[in-house]
């Protein structure tokens, strides 16, 4: 059985209608005016009380045919019309047509067939709403077991092969843009000898810790901590020279000493330390990146050889200064999966740039560049995760689409200070482990 409202501002062709679907079998019928349905449906009060909708229309009114389709939506809409009329009336969005007179047998098959196609239309999105809810959930958890594959499972840092990967599309990089590349190959010191005083447990607290110290030392969103394997860590320095590497590995190394954290079994100090050799070199089509590698490891090898808890690297002489083992921040760090290290220092160069094409759109007075530049920023930073410079990036489009000048210039001049400013910490977040044993 089915519910059927009969649209129809004619009683008396109202009542035969109605006679010819009581004739069908159909018990559940309401009649209404035009203008009435019209309400009803526009309101959703009844195109969830009934199955069907049957609209005799009168001549070829088809703009009130038009209408009534696109209120009724998913609702079945059988017409009643003159022959003549049918194509025009099923060019408009009729379900079905029936023609005058009408004949309660042919209503009755065009009243199931409508209904036949509602619910294989019904079933055919809701089989493709499934699928595509299979398809994202496959794809989620494809994204979550690469994103997995990519960190250190201890030290929540890029692991080796992650990190390695980074390494070779820097060292391209470096290749295109003749900029220099620098790493950073870090040991810590006596760290068996630790594993053998505080047990495995503590070993593994001392790792997290360290690691911790020395990811908030790389300031730039492009440099990136991983672990290079058992108590080794390389950093990379993408545009850093030797001096600049030089730095970097000093403030990791005072990080780390600042920690505290006692170490009986040490031969060269009371408390943990690291060693570390820096390298900076620029790609070019003979040399390997291997290289960059190995000059690095070198660097390490004679550090070691010199007492641990150093330094060494070929650099020019600077004047030295006081490393601070506090850490720098002047907006609030980013804390992002090492996954997401070879988008997001480009999501930001591309949020400093669309600042100022955005500003200079607004003096142009090109709104339509305005609006392209923010909403594909929004996309990304949106995608991404960054909450702050997503708010930022509104900020300044609501503002320039507004053409509130002054407004628009203090937006982008904050946007710009956070994608320059802002620290971005590569390391996926642990739970509390134990404490290292004092």
């Amino acid at each position: 059985m089915f519910k059927a409202l009969i649209v129809d501002d004619d009683a008396t062709s109202s009542a035969d209608v109605r006679t010819a679907l009581a004739d069908a079998g159909c018990v559940d019928i309401e009649t209404a005016g035009y203008d009435q349905a019209v309400q009803l449906l526009d309101a959703g009060a009844a195109t969830g009380a009934f199955d069907v909708a049957v609209l005799n229309l009168v001549g070829a009114d088809l703009q009130r045919l038009q209408r009534l389709a696109r209120i009724v939506r998913e609702l079945p809409l059988v017409v009643i019309c003159d022959e003549r009329h049918i194509e025009a009336v099923l060019l408009a969005g009729a379900s079905e047509c029936v023609t005058t007179p009408v004949r309660a047998r042919e209503l009755l098959g065009r009243i199931r067939a409508a209904l036949r196609d509602r619910a294989e239309v019904r079933h055919r999105v809701y089989r493709e709403r499934r699928k595509s809810e299979r398809i994202v959930a496959l794809q989620r958890e494809k994204s979550n077991l690469e994103r997995g594959a990519c960190v250190d499972p201890l030290t929540g840092v890029a692991n080796r092969r992650h990190t390695l990967a980074l390494l070779d599309s820097e060292w391209r990089r470096s290749a295109r843009d003749q900029a220099p590349l620098g790493v950073v190959m870090i040991d810590l010191d006596c760290y068996h000898a630790f594993n053998e005083q505080y047990g495995h447990l503590g070993g593994d607290e001392c790792l997290r810790r360290v690691c911790e110290a020395m990811v908030h030392c790389l300031r730039r969103p492009s440099d990136l901590l991983g672990r290079y394997g058992g108590e080794e860590f390389i950093a990379l320095l993408p545009g850093t020279d030797a001096v600049g590497a030089k730095i970097v590995a000093e403030r990791l190394r005072v990080a780390v000493e600042a920690l505290g954290i006692p170490h009986a079994a040490s031969s060269c100090a009371p408390v943990v330390t690291i060693t570390a050799g820096f390298a900076s070199l620029r790609a070019t089509g003979d040399l390997a990146m291997d290289r960059l590698i190995a000059v690095a490891d070198a660097a390490l090898l004679r550090a070691k050889a010199q007492g641990r808890n150093r330094i060494e690297g070929d650099a020019p002489l600077v004047q030295p200064s006081r490393m601070s083992a506090q850490r720098w921040e002047r907006f609030e760090p980013v804390h992002a999966d090492p996954w997401f290290a070879d988008q997001i220092p480009t999501c930001l160069s591309e949020a400093h740039a669309g600042a100022r094409a955005i500003i200079q759109a607004l003096r142009d007075d090109e709104p339509r560049v305005i609006l392209r530049t923010a909403t594909a920023l929004l996309s990304t930073a949106r995608e991404l995760g960054l909450a702050t410079l997503e708010q930022l990036i509104a900020d300044l489009e609501r503002a320039a689409s507004a053409s509130e000048v002054t407004a628009a210039r203090e937006a982008a001049d904050a946007l710009i200070q956070y994608v320059t400013h802002v620290q971005v910490v590569y390391r996926r977040s642990h739970e509390p482990a134990h404490p290292v044993a004092s």
